[in-house]
């Protein structure tokens, strides 16, 4: 078990028994409803414009947002958003996901972080138990449900979630938290940002975690698992340490350089169970401590050619290293990317880009995986885009053409465009529409991977067989056409809804058909092959909404729904169902000066998970909760916080990965924080 700093903890404490001036972020209801209509944001066109005229089905989580709910980590603050799936598959696990196809290994999702890709190259989805900051330094999440890839190119199929930090300058001084609980048993985080110079700022920030273990019930397993695995220690406990600053620097007017970085190390406690040659059972059950780390830089620079013209280029590193039982592997990713945005005559403002992403990764061989390339294996993907938002009708009716190409080197070149119109009816409506094309990517688990999914027992008709998933070199990307229609009105003053219908139609969708049969190794067993070919389709359809009412300055409720039906058919290799109703209600109340409350209420309909090792198909039951944050200004500077979470619904199955994982379930929790500002 990683040890926490324990140096730390003590100058922590320390800080908080000395300190005279002791603050709070933030503990009011800052934003006015009109404020966070306009609040700017970036991740539709690549450049900023008000929340209210962005033609996408868009969604914010501002800082105050995360404050009030308490969120410790990304994923929990990602919970009510409207149209996403959230759902923690044990302590360490979140399975994440809009209008479907979610799970541990989802990959039509896109997740950033300051520009960067957050996902692994391996199965293209993202490790969200490593993907972390200090949460109060975090300006927003930008979430964009629905594809944006003439934007930000392959992957983003289904929505991209976009995580943006503060400015330096905006946290400069001293900020601590300290907090425990029963399931967050022990959290605590320091960042302290200062003036280098006239023209620049930094901070610096550390933070560590250590989480209990999530409940196990051997009636969440399979008939067949039940019996071998009552030995076995189902301990899922984690610990996590990371550090990290960011410097700003204004060079000269219009010019600017942003530098950053982070480092990570974790340790998570794991049981998994995976196919062996060796009766009676055929499986092997295994409970160890699982490494993950890894670190990142990235540098932005940015300049103003004119009042109407400027271009960036931003470039980084990001290594990452993980050693499950069953496998491991470490990566290496180089991206550079160029932006330039100009206003072309009176009605066309353009952005233009180039990309080049270079993927290094070397994967660590086991009994269940096998690469049929070198472990260690190199990939390139070059992309341009072009985007032209043309105004049709002066602040009325905007057209926005845009496409981006790429060239991967599993799957050669690729087209996704997208057309937008966005139509201001009036101030207080807002009309848009979207049809776009988008695609994913193989990852190396389909390119030029085997695993071994399942070994039947022997039997009086045959001998031990062994199904291998094979990857397979002429894989293609998996695609969608989307189309969406919206409507923002702001019908008084202290009302807004937001409101979006789409539909959704996928092909090329993954799939694993019989292909050869190895008799080397007959009598002993006989090894069964399926290839993973792009023989399937479907199409989804729905609704989501959310409303905003600010009854007063101090009083905000919030209501978000989404409806989806699934029409994907049967022999599905993957979740391809999202939960049929999604509901959450929100209430933020400064009920004094000096204390505030955050209610939040949400329901989750049944999901499905399919095993992927015999492609079965399990029913998560449905299930509400409850969280609670109450908030004590105890100085200007000091803030105790108290949370609940999950109530008033006993411990329950969120969701499961979808192979060799044990079901863990999430039950009610609570902890308390204090927090800091000096």
């Amino acid at each position: 078990m990683l040890k926490l700093n324990i140096t730390f903890y003590t100058a922590l404490l320390g800080v908080f028994a000395s300190t005279n001036s002791i603050a709070a972020e933030s503990n009011s209801l800052d934003l006015s409803l009109q404020e966070l209509l306009n609040v700017e944001v970036t991740s539709v066109s690549k450049q900023k414009q008000p929340l209210s005229n962005s033609p996408a089905a868009i969604y914010v989580v501002t800082s105050e947002n995360i404050h009030n709910s308490g969120a410790t980590s990304i994923p929990q603050a990602l919970r009510d958003v409207p149209g996403l799936h959230v759902a923690q598959i044990d302590s360490q696990k979140w399975a994440i996901s809009s209008r479907g196809f979610n799970g541990r290994y989802n990959n039509k999702l896109l997740v950033l972080m300051d520009g960067r890709t957050l996902y692994s190259p391996v199965f293209s989805g993202v490790y969200w138990e490593v993907q972390d900051t200090l949460m109060a330094d975090i300006e927003r999440i930008e979430v964009i449900r629905g594809p944006s890839a003439a934007m930000w190119g392959a992957n983003a199929v289904n929505g991209v979630i976009n995580i943006i930090t503060k400015h330096s300058a905006d946290t400069s001084g001293g900020y601590a938290e300290l907090g425990a609980g029963d399931y967050e048993q022990g959290f605590a985080g320091f960042r302290y940002g200062s003036t280098l110079s006239d023209n620049a700022t930094s901070r610096m920030y550390v933070k560590g975690h250590n989480k209990d273990s999530l409940e196990h019930d051997q009636q969440d397993l399979g008939d067949y698992l039940v019996g071998p695995s009552t030995s076995v220690d189902k301990d899922n406990d984690w610990t996590h340490l990371q550090v990290g600053g960011r410097v700003d620097i204004e060079l000269e007017t219009g010019t600017s350089l942003m530098l950053s970085s982070d480092w990570y190390r974790t340790q998570m406690q794991q049981t998994s169970y995976y196919p062996t040659l060796v009766g009676p059972s055929y499986l092997e059950y295994n409970s160890d401590e699982v490494n993950s780390d890894g670190f990142n830089l990235l540098s932005k620079f940015t300049k103003a050619l004119s009042p109407t013209s400027q271009y960036s280029l931003q470039t980084y590193y990001d290594y990452a290293k993980r050693d499950d039982d069953w496998y491991g592997f470490s990566s290496e990713t180089l991206d550079i990317d160029f932006q330039h945005q100009l206003l072309l005559g009176q009605n066309h403002n353009i952005v233009w880009g180039l990309g080049y992403r270079f993927i290094k990764d070397d994967f660590d061989p086991s009994t269940i995986i096998v690469s049929s390339e070198s472990a260690s294996t190199r990939t390139n993907l070059w992309s341009t885009f072009v985007r032209d938002e043309m105004t049709l009708i002066d602040d009325e009716l905007w057209l926005t053409l845009a496409t981006r190409v790429e060239h991967f080197d599993y799957t050669g070149f690729e087209i996704q465009p997208n057309i937008r119109l966005m139509w201001q009816l009036n101030k207080k409506n807002n009309l848009w529409a979207s049809v776009a094309r988008a695609i994913r990517t193989p990852s190396r688990v389909e390119n030029n991977l085997s695993v071994n999914a399942q070994n039947i027992p022997p039997s009086v008709e045959s001998p031990l067989v062994s199904i291998w998933v094979a990857g397979n070199e002429n894989y293609q990307s998996e695609e969608i056409i989307s189309y969406e229609l919206g409507y923002r009105v702001t019908p008084a003053k202290k009302w807004s809804f937001d409101s979006t219908i789409f539909y959704n139609d996928y092909d090329q969708l993954r799939s694993a058909l019989n292909s050869t049969t190895d008799f080397s190794t007959f009598p002993n067993y006989i090894s069964q092959y399926l290839t993973f070919e792009n023989d399937l389709k479907g199409h989804n359809y729905g609704f989501e909404f959310s409303s905003m009412w600010a009854a007063t300055d101090d009083l905000q409720f919030k209501l978000n729904y989404s409806f989806i039906q699934n029409e994907f058919g049967e022999n599905q290799s993957q979740n391809t169902d999202a939960p049929e109703h999604m509901l959450s209600t929100m209430m933020d109340w400064s009920i004094t000066d000096d204390i505030d409350l955050n209610l939040v209420w949400r329901f989750m309909g049944d999901a499905y998970v399919i095993n992927t090792n015999d492609l079965s198909t399990k029913t998560i039951d449905s299930y509400h909760g409850l969280d609670i944050g109450l908030h004590w200004a105890v100085t200007p500077d000091v803030l105790l916080s108290a949370f609940g979470k999950n109530l008033l619904h006993p411990a329950h199955l969120e969701y499961e990965g979808e192979n060799y994982q044990f079901p863990y379930r999430v039950g009610p929790s609570y902890y308390v924080k204090a927090s800091l500002t000096f």
